[in-house]
């Protein structure tokens, strides 16, 4: 069983709300991150004291890093030392080369690599001598076959696959560092239903994934004592596909 104060930034809603879930099945304390979706924070909270677990939420816009040192000193008051961060929170705006700019550019990068690298060295900033941190970030199965679409956010993403490599290099023994690559999970907001069926369907193994399939693989990397500095691919195969351009443009008719 888990144990410790994990922090799940975007943990309130879709991915982030399964993993938390999951997480504290395990057994840990969860310190669950949300800007805006403050209900839903605070009904997850409350499904996880009905099952047994141990919670709390936390707000933050990861677009001012000023927040980062506040939130970790609000989660040590109210659950205990932070030892583990699932950076899952992200930004996913459409640009491409046509259409990019410096704000497109610069808010991706702040919120999708600037601020999980800047939670990361809070953990190891504060994190008690002798405890071992763990820290899984969630990035995308485009990072092994790119497409030019969402341009800003797929650089980001190349960032933090980077950064997963260098940081659990720069921070072993102390804290691993870890990633998980999802596939296609959920509809995005310019999906149709059929759309979304299609491009699941489509799959080498012929069925999309869930956002427990994402939660599994994530409780596995956050207790793998032994694991470091991989990112383990959660897609169905789907990047083998390479696909030309971004799923919702190519399953869409």
């Amino acid at each position: 069983m888990g144990e410790g104060v994990i922090l799940v930034t975007g943990g309130a809603v879709r991915i982030g709300r399964e993993i938390c879930l999951r997480l504290s099945d395990e057994g840990f304390t969860i310190a669950i991150h949300y800007n805006s979706s403050s209900e839903e924070a605070l009904n997850l909270v409350d499904l996880i004291h009905s099952k047994g677990g141990k919670s709390a939420s936390f707000s933050g816009d990861l677009s001012d890093v000023s927040m980062i040192e506040r939130i970790f000193t609000e989660i040590k008051e109210n659950l205990g030392q932070v030892r583990g961060v699932v950076n899952n929170a992200s930004l996913f705006s459409f640009d491409d080369i046509g259409s990019i700019s410096k704000d497109s550019w610069n808010r991706h990068m702040h919120v999708n690599a600037l601020a999980p690298t800047l939670l990361i060295a809070e953990l190891r900033r504060t994190i008690p001598s002798g405890k071992i941190g763990s820290v899984v970030n969630i990035l995308d199965q485009k990072i092994s076959h790119p497409n030019p679409d969402y341009l800003s956010y797929t650089a980001s993403r190349f960032a933090m696959a980077g950064l997963t490599e260098t940081l659990a290099r720069g921070l072993a023994p102390n804290i691993r560092v870890n990633a998980v690559a999802p596939g296609h999970t959920l509809p995005s907001p310019e999906q149709t239903p059929e759309g979304f069926v299609r491009a699941q369907s489509q799959t080498p193994l012929g069925a999309g994934l869930s956002p427990s399939d994402i939660a599994d693989a994530v409780a596995y990397l956050m207790s793998a004592r032994s694991v470091t500095g991989q990112i383990i691919y959660v897609d169905s195969g789907e990047r083998f596909l390479s696909r030309g351009r971004d799923v919702v443009f190519e399953t869409e008719e």
